[in-house]
């Protein structure tokens, strides 16, 4: 799949950073020296991978065609599945099959779930869902998404599903939709009103093969619905002092929480407090696709890696019109079909999907905030810090993307992103650095503390226990690769930088690095983190 990705000239760390980059390294109390080490161990540790190399898009040549070939090996750590073999996670479903305490997320009652009773009803009142597509569980029976059918399975062909085939056509009159439907309208307290009469209509309800289904969800799995256990390390893992309340700036993302419960449905949209309306809330917030709820759309798994991506929407452009999905290539039989959450989110750039007329521009951090799961690769990050000291607040922003490549290349950091009017002014400066390095130190400390307190533990469902860990570890991974990407490694390390203007004296160790790693700058293209 061919993408428009950020600047052309990159540049690349080869191997270990010596460690004996030493006592000159020591600015204002603050070693830059071992904060590269430790960003380089924490790679090390996280990113199992017999090359270590990473890769910085620079800002010389802007916006460039490339053929994306990316998956994410570190998946099993990064993703909200844990060791599954897939790390998409479908929205507001269950990433892992344990079950939960009785004190956290019910069960999910509906994993075995195959969806022919709503398929049949979008069916028989309207609508379309091609004929080799499935809902149900993977082939290893550990997850729930949409697939093509297999050969033979249930009717279904070799043609799978073709380039530009509708994948699913859903009519108006089945979309939980509010009455003041607008294109361009994103959010609206009475489409969660609206999702919540049908919940108290149930078996009653006009969609109630869909609401039924949707009353079944587990609960527990966003990071407001927690317990107080759950709660408590996360805020831990953040540096928040109330969580996603982070005003001070001193913690880490996500700062702001973006639909709570309490301050949305029930002080805003002047909302019941019921487990009812808190059910429904939730699925909204997790399920919507701005103000609409969708059925059979809403079932599919997320990804925005140009590999395993294999859809487009289109939603309604006024009432009564249907909403459209789309394959934008073929997609072979038992391949998954993925849907993207964040399809407008700021690292991506898609000719095809120029529009982004979809409230979906969320970061990796919101992502985990409002689905309760860490993605895979590509990601977003957004790090706002106070860098300022005791006497007075200043405010930065350090924005960057962060991709990974199939095996052996390096995770690609790109700072800025779609937004950004001049890259040169998104480099990170020393107090992001220090920053960053500080917060590596915490949550090295933290996990050092805690994560093998089997008290701890057993406090809380083990999702949540999980998840907590795995989103620790996503934190860790974004900012070691932002600095060792930065130029305070180059200039530890001496490296030599191909294109970069400050260090053009020293092309002739960059000739040798790429002597070194020919065939590199195909892989550099498509990125992968590997240190």
């Amino acid at each position: 799949m061919v993408r428009l990705i950020f600047p052309v000239v990159v540049k690349t760390l080869f191997l270990l950073i010596p460690y004996s980059i030493g006592a000159t390294a020591e600015r204002d109390g603050f070693n830059i020296a071992s904060t590269i080490q430790l960003a380089q161990e924490t790679l090390d540790r996280l990113i199992v991978t017999p090359h270590e190399t990473i890769v910085k898009e620079d800002e010389k040549d802007g916006k460039n065609n490339s053929v994306e070939e990316n998956t994410a090996p570190p998946s099993e750590m990064m993703d909200g599945e844990g060791a599954q073999p897939d790390p998409a996670t479908e929205k507001n479903e269950p990433t892992t099959t344990e079950q939960q305490d009785d004190e956290g997320a019910v069960q999910d009652m509906n994993l075995s779930y195959d969806g022919s009773d709503l398929i049949e009803w979008i069916n028989s009142n309207g609508g379309f869902i091609h004929p080799n597509a499935r809902i149900g569980l993977d082939p290893t029976g550990q997850y729930r998404g949409v697939f093509v059918k297999g050969i033979g399975e249930d009717g279904g062909t070799s043609d799978g599903i073709e380039d530009d085939d509708i994948i699913a056509r859903i009519p108006w009159d089945l979309i939980v939709k509010p009455k003041d439907y607008e294109y361009s309208r994103y959010w609206s307290c009475e489409a969660l009103h609206e999702m919540h009469r049908q919940f108290l209509l149930g078996d009653e309800s006009p969609h109630a093969p869909y609401i039924n289904y949707l009353k079944n969800q587990p609960r527990g799995r966003m990071p407001l619905e927690w317990t107080d256990a759950g709660k408590l390390l996360l805020k831990n893992i953040l540096d928040h002092e109330i969580l996603f309340d982070d005003e001070s700036g001193s913690g880490l993302p996500p700062s702001v929480n973006l639909k709570d419960f309490q301050e949305t449905w029930v002080q805003e949209c002047d909302g019941e407090d019921t487990p009812l309306a808190r059910a429904a809330f939730y699925q909204f917030t997790s399920r919507d696709e701005d103000t609409l709820m969708v059925p059979f759309y809403d079932m599919h798994n997320h990804s925005n890696d140009p590999k395993k991506l294999n859809t487009i929407s289109a939603k309604p452009e006024r009432k009564g019109r249907p909403f459209m999905l789309r394959s934008i290539r073929d997609i072979e039989p038992g391949e998954q079909i993925f849907i993207s959450y964040n399809r407008c989110n700021r690292c991506w750039f898609d000719k095809d999907y120029k529009d982004c007329t979809s409230w979906s521009h969320y970061g990796t951090s919101q992502l985990f905030d409002i689905f309760g799961f860490v993605e895979d690769f590509p990601q977003t990050w957004h790090y706002r810090m106070n860098v300022g000291d005791e006497r007075r607040e200043e405010w930065d922003d350090l924005v960057f993307c962060l991709e990974a490549s199939d095996t052996d290349g390096p995770l690609k950091v790109t700072f800025g992103d779609n937004y950004s009017e001049d890259l040169e002014y998104e480099e990170p400066v020393e107090a992001n650095i220090k920053y960053l390095g500080n917060q590596l130190v915490r949550l090295k400390e933290l996990e050092s503390s805690m994560k093998e307190d089997n008290k701890l533990m057993q406090s809380m469902p083990k999702y949540e226990w999980e998840m907590a860990w795995r989103y620790h570890e996503a934190l860790m991974t974004s900012m070691s690769a932002a600095i060792l990407a930065s130029r305070f490694a180059d200039d530890e390390v001496g490296e030599a930088v191909s294109g970069d203007d400050e260090d053009s004296g020293d092309d002739s160790d960059d000739e040798d690095s790429e002597d070194d790693d020919s065939g590199d700058d195909v892989e550099d293209e498509e990125g992968r983190d590997e240190l």
